[in-house]
């Protein structure tokens, strides 16, 4: 398999992973995945017209969606109009998902809290009963939190 065959695969791979990651629409994903992939400083919105094929709406459309998700920014060249689209900060990119994934595990431990302060005060025999199965899940999670807080950490300290 020589190398272009090889990235057209990857990129396929990276769409599908983007598109179940994020719930983006395929075109969406496969632009965002040649963005990843493209060894050039951005692509023009020609290049993704002539790369996936698609209408100049569908393509517009599509790199609208990113640009407002904030997974790529745009550059322009002096003495020259068109726009380069490229993945935003890929450190960002990482910190931004770590910080989503955070987010949710610091959503789960509040709502943890409160059934159990709710058992607690209206079923003390399930609060009991069920008080050494919480504190390892919860452990899990601040364990989990503590690894995401520490990751973020030292992606912001690359850019520094």
């Amino acid at each position: 398999m020589d190398k272009e065959e090889y990235r057209r695969e990857l990129i396929e791979d990276l769409g599908i992973h983007f598109e179940n990651e994020y719930s983006l629409a395929p075109l969406s994903a496969r632009i965002f995945a040649s963005l990843v992939m493209t060894e050039e400083d951005g692509l023009t919105f020609d290049d993704c017209l002539t790369r996936r094929g698609a209408s100049k709406s569908s393509i517009s459309t599509s790199l609208n969606l990113l640009l407002q998700m904030g997974f790529i920014k745009y550059f322009t060249k002096s003495r020259d109009r068109k726009r380069y689209y490229t993945v935003a900060e890929k450190d960002s990119f990482m910190v931004k998902k770590l910080s989503r994934a955070l987010k949710q595990l610091e959503n789960e431990e509040k709502i943890m809290d409160k059934v159990a302060a709710y058992n607690k005060k209206f079923n003390p025999e399930k609060f009991k009963s069920t008080q050494k199965m919480k504190k390892i899940y919860m452990t899990c999670l601040k364990e989990n939190k503590d690894i995401f807080q520490k990751t973020i950490n030292q992606l912001n300290a690359l850019k520094e």
